[in-house]
């Protein structure tokens, strides 16, 4: 499998962990949510799972990330203007 370069689907978040035992401040841990690659795949997925098509296409999640391939690269060649 390629590193997967999709910018995050939901793209920014942070999670509250704690407060510091001696500023009293809240601690936050950051995160770059879930690749767009994985949002499309699991879309697929879904789409596959709902029309009861998941045994037509053997390996699903093969093709799932397959699509979602396919998604990025149609994305790439729209101009968003």
């Amino acid at each position: 499998m390629s590193k997967d370069t999709s910018p995050p689907a939901f793209p920014g978040g942070k999670k509250w962990i704690g407060t510091g035992a001696q500023s009293g401040h809240a601690i936050y841990e950051t995160y770059g949510g879930m690749s767009l690659r994985d949002y499309f795949a699991a879309a697929a997925m879904q789409g596959f799972c709902s029309a009861r098509q998941i045994v037509l296409y053997g390996d699903a999640a093969d093709e799932a990330y397959r699509m979602a391939d396919a998604m990025l690269k149609a994305r790439a060649t729209h101009d968003p203007s």
